[in-house]
């Protein structure tokens, strides 16, 4: 998504820091290899059902996918189901899970404010909205009542908001206090609907252990979230694994050291020389990008079970990577081109091959 502050303040701050010597861990579990599927896959024109059986034979596991509020229910108790159905089935059709992202806030709902990542006025139309996914995606959901040939694969992981630390996502600063407001709300909600789902504390970026340490010190009633995110964005994959590390220091140091940690977006952009306006060291060439994929992913699964490590999801499976000056545009494992077409690029070969050395 698109992103106007990065981590790479913190990445300038790190940068002389090294990694921590790896370890020998057990096996990877289940939905460790996961993958964002936005951007080019929103368009109705592309063939989501190639790309997901793509994807799984690449050892794809599981997808984070958006499911945007003002989008899905644009006026009180009137939804729209129909974008949110096509990647839920398509990813069911291949045995591949779906973390659900459930954010932003239609103007109903936001006191009438047109900007979506203005957070609602009340937390409860956020929990009665998280809910009615689960009616529709759950267990029991309405989906596969209507769609009885596709095998039901029920969305069963929710994560709560994306990157509230940061102002252009959630316009109410300082976040700590609003957004406990909301976790507090959407996770009894949750389980109400879905005990056995899996509730996720949204995802950080930039300084996002800082943050994390806010938050959990903000003061309430003890936050309860059943797995952290974070978004380790930085120039060096030995200082994206350093923010991994603080983040589990922080859960750690606050009686959460139990909770996994799940990465919901990391990633290099191989947009370098493409006239966009980050042009620090995050930014690298295609061949770049899939030598930091291979050698993020080596340092986390050494580290995965101190880390208390359990899922990451590369940001993005597709992008357009032509004529875009948002960076993000270029971080796709695959190119789609103009003629509808998808390029492989030298990330994918990094990621088959990471996903084949860990299994």
């Amino acid at each position: 998504m698109l992103r106007l502050v990065l981590a790479l303040l913190a990445a300038g701050a790190l940068l002389l820091v090294p990694a921590a010597a790896p370890s020998a861990d057990a096996a990877v579990p289940k939905d460790f290899f996961g993958v964002m599927v936005n951007g080019p896959l929103d368009s109705p024109a592309v063939n989501l059902d190639q790309q997901a059986a793509d994807m799984k034979a690449a050892g794809v596991e599981t997808w984070r996918v958006e499911m945007a509020w003002d989008q899905v229910e644009p006026s009180p108790g009137q939804f729209a189901w129909a974008n949110t159905d096509r990647k839920v089935l398509a990813a069911a059709r291949q045995g591949i899970d779906v973390l659900g992202l459930v954010l932003r806030a239609p103007a109903w709902a936001n006191g009438g404010d047109a900007d979506p990542f203005v957070p609602p006025a009340k937390v409860a139309d956020y929990a009665a909205y998280a809910t009615a996914l689960i009616t529709r995606y759950g267990p029991n959901g309405s989906l596969w009542v209507e769609h009885p040939e596709v095998a039901k694969r029920p969305v069963r992981a929710w994560e709560i908001w994306n990157e509230p630390n940061l102002k252009d996502y959630f316009r109410k600063q300082p976040f700590a206090k609003p957004y406990a407001a909301l976790l507090r709300a959407a996770y009894p909600a949750v389980k109400k609907a879905d005990k056995g789902a899996t509730v996720l504390m949204a995802s950080m970026a930039n300084y996002s252990w800082r943050d994390l340490a806010k938050l959990l010190d903000s003061g309430g009633a003890r936050l309860r979230f059943d797995a952290a995110g974070a978004h380790p964005f930085s120039g060096r994959p030995s200082n994206a694994l350093k923010i991994v590390r603080l983040n589990r220091d922080v859960l750690n140091k606050r009686g959460y050291s139990k909770v996994p940690l799940w990465l919901t977006e990391l990633t290099w952009s191989s947009a370098k020389g493409k006239k966009t306006p980050l042009t620090q060291n995050w930014e690298t060439t295609e061949a770049g990008q899939a030598d930091r994929l291979r050698s993020v992913y080596k340092l986390l699964l050494a580290q995965r079970k101190s880390l208390r490590l359990a899922r990451v999801y590369w940001y993005t499976w597709a992008t357009v990577d032509n004529g875009s000056p948002n960076s993000f545009d270029y971080s796709g494992l695959l190119q789609w081109r103009p003629d509808g077409t998808f390029r492989a690029k030298p990330a994918l070969a990094a990621f088959k091959s990471v996903v084949k050395s860990a299994k």
